[in-house]
C-alpha cells in the first residue's frame, strides 16, 4: 500500500444551477492523476466514506464523495444504529434523480 501525502477538503462541485457538497482528497503534487467518485452509502459522506476517499488518494488516485442527499439533508451525516439505518433509508427513498434536476 502506497502511503502518499495527501491534502482533504470539503468542496462545492457546481453543474448550472445545481451545487452540491462533496468531500475531496487527492496526493499532494501538481501532476495529472485519475479520479475516483468515491459514493456514499445511506449513512452520508460520514467518516468511513471519508476514510475510503482518503486511502484512494494515499494510493494516487484523485478521490471526491458527494453528498447525495444534499437537497435532503445538507450535511447529513449517521452512524449504523438501527435508528441511523431508518434515517438513511428515509432518505434514499426519497432522493429521485428526476427531481435532482429541477
Amino acid at each position: 500500500m502506497a502511503n502518499r501525502e495527501i491534502s482533504t477538503s470539503y468542496v462545492k462541485v457546481t453543474n448550472g444551477s445545481l451545487q452540491i457538497d462533496a468531500y475531496l482528497a487527492m496526493p499532494i503534487g501538481n501532476r495529472s492523476l485519475p479520479g475516483i467518485i468515491v459514493l456514499q452509502e445511506i449513512f452520508g459522506v460520514n467518516s468511513h466514506i471519508r476514510d475510503v476517499t482518503e486511502r484512494l488518494a494515499k494510493e494516487g488516485y484523485i478521490a471526491i464523495a458527494p453528498a447525495l442527499f444534499q437537497r435532503l439533508a445538507p450535511g447529513f451525516e449517521a452512524g449504523y444504529t438501527l435508528e441511523d439505518i431508518q434515517i438513511g433509508h428515509a432518505y434514499k427513498d426519497k432522493t429521485h434523480p428526476e427531481k435532482q434536476r429541477q
